[in-house]
């Protein structure tokens, strides 16, 4: 058990050493790969992010889309000529006024 830590830290001492032996370009190199490398990584999280958001504002749209036809179903409903002189008469007591008690102003 205690060789796996003294391993790992030796593996790590070698590959440490070999980077700094080799140059200081191939370490620079290294590590503007690793940053690449989460940079993608970042990125590739941010668009899926962004793509599950549109999902649910489509979604949200197709919602209010279908609300907003029904609105106007009922609005048409609502403003429907026969029901509003229906209320006229019972509600408000109008009446059609007759021929003779039409006054025509030229």
């Amino acid at each position: 058990m205690t060789q796996e830590p003294e391993l790992s830290s030796n593996l790590a001492r070698l590959i440490a050493r070999d980077i700094v032996s080799v140059g200081r370009v191939p370490a620079i190199l290294s590590v503007f790969i690793l940053i690449s490398a989460l940079a993608v990584v970042y990125i590739t999280h941010q668009s899926r992010q962004l793509i599950a958001q549109q999902e649910l504002l489509l979604i949200e749209r197709d919602q209010l889309d279908i609300e907003w036809r029904n609105q106007i179903l009922e609005e048409n409903s609502l403003a429907e000529h026969s029901r509003v002189e229906r209320l006229a008469e019972t509600e408000l007591g109008m009446k059609r006024p007759s021929a003779s008690s039409e006054i025509v102003v030229h």
